[in-house]
């Protein structure tokens, strides 16, 4: 199955405070989106996993890391993307080999995490 990312409503690529290149985005998790079918019928929340598929593919797009990852050196889920919020996402080249990424909803963390391809 291809990705299906979320429909940004901004996506750009700039370079961070401490001169790392950077992604930010924001996007509005849509009600329909095909990744809260089934997780969970009855209280539909984003998963890890989907979160972290999408990390992966847009640092894939931005800047050619491959698409699988080596380890996860890092992962926190502080709080649950739900159906209808507007998410904030930063991701930050910090090696050749490692990207961070952060999911924010406002000043409320979301999921946090470090990837070493």
């Amino acid at each position: 199955m291809k990705t299906q990312l979320p429909e940004f409503l901004s996506l750009n690529e700039q370079v961070s405070d401490a001169d790392k290149p950077e992604i930010v985005g924001q996007f509005q998790l849509n009600e329909d989106c095909i990744y809260l079918q089934g997780h969970f019928p009855s209280a539909p929340i984003l998963p890890g996993v989907t979160q972290l598929d999408w990390v992966v593919q847009l640092a894939s797009q931005y800047w050619s890391t491959p698409v699988s990852i080596q380890r996860v050196e890092v992962l926190k889920f502080n709080d649950m993307i739900l159906p209808g919020a507007e998410v904030d996402l930063v991701i930050q080249r910090k090696r050749e080999d490692c990207i961070t990424f952060s999911y924010k909803k406002g000043d409320t963390a979301l999921s946090s995490g470090r990837l070493v391809f």
